[in-house]
């Protein structure tokens, strides 16, 4: 999808349209929507019209290498109680979904649906880190299947 000439003006020369990042944190049962601004935002990025709520958060991408798969780090400026509870609440790996969109047109999405996954998070008193994979395959064991003579015989022949 071709960015738009305003986001890529924007991007690189700063002015009056700030680039907008949302985020929505997929708990399983609740999630949470926020947008790094100093006002909430209607959008329907997702597909719903939603309310993202004014945070202050900050994605740092890793840098490129061959070694494992890559991992970002999404931070949240101040820990947000109600957040901090539901990570420690939860048993299961956290989907993070993200777009960036301008201020100027918030149901135009620029860039996204970026899907991650949390695998470790971090809580401090001014602040939350949560470490994410875009898709943690490493931790899958291959292959899911035994494989035995009673179920793949054919392997087996002559042996």
């Amino acid at each position: 999808m071709p960015f738009s000439n305003e986001f890529v003006e924007q991007s690189f020369n700063g002015g009056g349209n700030p680039v907008l990042t949302l985020l929505e944190a997929d708990f399983g049962d609740e999630s949470f929507y926020f947008v790094n601004n100093t006002e909430n935002v209607e959008s329907s990025v997702s597909g719903v019209n939603r309310n993202y709520l004014r945070g202050s958060f900050s994605l740092s991408l890793p840098d490129q290498t061959e070694d494992g798969i890559p991992s970002a780090d999404l931070k949240f400026g101040v820990a947000d109680i109600q957040i901090a509870r539901k990570l420690r609440s939860v048993n299961k790996p956290i989907q993070f979904y993200i777009w960036l969109i301008l201020a100027s047109n918030p149901n135009d999405i620029e860039y996204g649906p970026v899907n991650y996954q949390s695998t470790a998070f971090s809580i401090s008193d001014s602040d939350i880190s949560v470490t994410l994979e875009v898709e943690p395959i490493l931790h899958m064991s291959v292959p899911t299947d035994k494989f035995t003579p009673n179920t793949f015989r054919g392997l087996f022949d002559g042996l």
